[in-house]
C-alpha cells in the first residue's frame, strides 16, 4: 500500500465501542448500493453528482477539483464523507441531507 493509500489511524484501535441496545428493533433494512433498485435507474449517479456539488460549494472550488477531492477521500478514508469530516470538519448531517435529495421518480415506474 502506498503512503497516499494508507487509511488515517484510529485514535485508539484497541478500544471497544460501548454496546448499543437493539432489542427493541424488530425490522432491519439494508440499502446496499444498486441492491434495492437496479443500476439502470441511475440513482447512485445522482448521489455521486450531488456529492461533487456539495464538495465544490463547501470548499469553494471548481467542479473538477471537487471530483479529484471526492475520489481521493474515497480512496484514503473509505468514504468521501469521512475524508470531508476529518480534513475539513464537515457536518455529516448537512452532507447526507444534501446528497440524498435526488429524483426518485424512476423507482415508481
Amino acid at each position: 500500500m502506498t503512503p497516499s493509500m494508507t487509511p488515517a489511524p484510529l485514535s485508539n484501535p484497541t478500544a471497544r465501542a460501548t454496546p448499543r441496545a437493539f432489542a427493541h428493533i424488530d425490522t432491519w433494512v439494508f440499502d446496499l448500493d444498486n441492491t434495492l433498485y437496479p443500476h439502470h435507474l441511475n440513482l447512485w449517479q445522482q448521489v455521486d453528482e450531488r456529492i461533487r456539488n456539495y464538495i465544490a460549494k463547501f470548499l469553494d472550488t471548481t467542479y473538477d477539483n471537487a471530483f479529484r477531492k471526492q475520489k481521493d477521500f474515497y480512496r484514503r478514508y473509505g468514504t468521501t464523507m469521512r475524508g470531508m469530516m476529518i480534513e475539513h470538519g464537515m457536518n455529516p448531517d448537512d452532507f447526507l441531507d444534501f446528497v440524498h435529495q435526488i429524483d426518485h421518480s424512476p423507482t415508481s415506474s
